[in-house]
């Protein structure tokens, strides 16, 4: 959902796009802030990864405050934003693939992998599949850790087609009813009519997601990784259920943010760079 002319606070700092052309051609939208990017002389690089219908902006707020101490890089997934329409394989995998071929583009060797909702899944994916790549993990409200998942809400919002209703489906996502405004429905509603557009995240969602759950289960997986792991959820989040944080293994710091809901990088961007900042840290 492109957000780069609405005041909102995924707009902060601006947005200043290029383009990586992958291996097999596809191009794929990014924004990098903060100096140098994966040498030896400069910090390891922060690249941060949207959910489902979202986009590199979802991150604009922590994206400016990591910046001024980091390499940041927030990329637009493949159907998403400014990038191709061309899914590739698909799924949470192919996705994964994707963000490993961004890497190659743009000469990163190393990452520390940010992941918000379905971005979660598709980052850690990307650790288990090519753990060289990835300095620590930070999940945030994060699918790919339990079965459960509110389906109807990707079936409502690709099925709104009037502002009042996008605005409507938007609501739950929120704590703050503020932000969801006319203006942010009949913005987003111009994206979900681009070309391709919702025929594209129908099919997206059809491979990530049943009725009612996900088809990709990695929380027994966690174990595997040797870098440090952080997982960020709001208690109110009406998407991914909370609960799924519990149970994990012990070297997963897990970090609450009491009545926050989905969208943590937008409404609690402050408390997620600053804990991020912490898992760069110790990394």
């Amino acid at each position: 959902m492109n957000l780069s002319d609405f005041p909102h606070p995924a707009t902060a700092g601006g947005a200043y796009a290029q383009s990586a052309t992958l291996a097999d051609g596809r191009v794929l939208r990014y924004r990098r802030m903060g100096v140098g990017g994966g040498t030896p002389a400069v910090p390891t690089p922060i690249v941060m990864v949207h959910g489902f219908a979202g986009e590199l902006l979802t991150w604009a707020g922590c994206q400016v405050q990591l910046s001024a101490r980091h390499p940041t890089y927030a990329l637009d997934l493949p159907g998403h934003g400014g990038s191709s329409r061309d899914l590739g394989s698909g799924g949470v995998p192919g996705l994964a693939e994707a963000l490993l071929a961004f890497l190659d583009a743009v000469g990163i060797g190393r990452a520390h992998l940010v992941g918000h909702s379905l971005g979660g899944a598709v980052v850690l994916q990307a650790a288990l599949s090519r753990p060289h790549r990835a300095a620590s993990l930070t999940l945030v409200a994060s699918s790919g850790l339990g079965e459960e998942v509110d389906t109807g809400f990707i079936d409502r919002l690709l099925g709104a087609d009037d502002p009042e209703t996008l605005a409507a489906t938007l609501r739950p996502l929120y704590a703050d009813p503020g932000l969801i405004t006319a203006e942010l429905g009949e913005l987003v509603l111009a994206a979900l009519s681009g070309p391709g557009v919702r025929a594209t995240l129908r099919r997206l969602a059809d491979q990530c997601f049943a009725p009612g759950r996900q088809r990709l289960v990695l929380r027994d997986r966690l174990a595997e990784l040797t870098v440090p792991v952080q997982l960020l959820w709001g208690t109110d989040d009406a998407v991914l259920p909370v609960h799924q944080a519990q149970g994990l293994p012990p070297a997963v710091a897990v970090h609450l943010f009491p009545g926050q809901g989905h969208m943590l990088p937008i409404e609690a961007a402050a408390g997620v760079s600053r804990l991020i900042e912490g898992i760069v840290a110790a990394g």
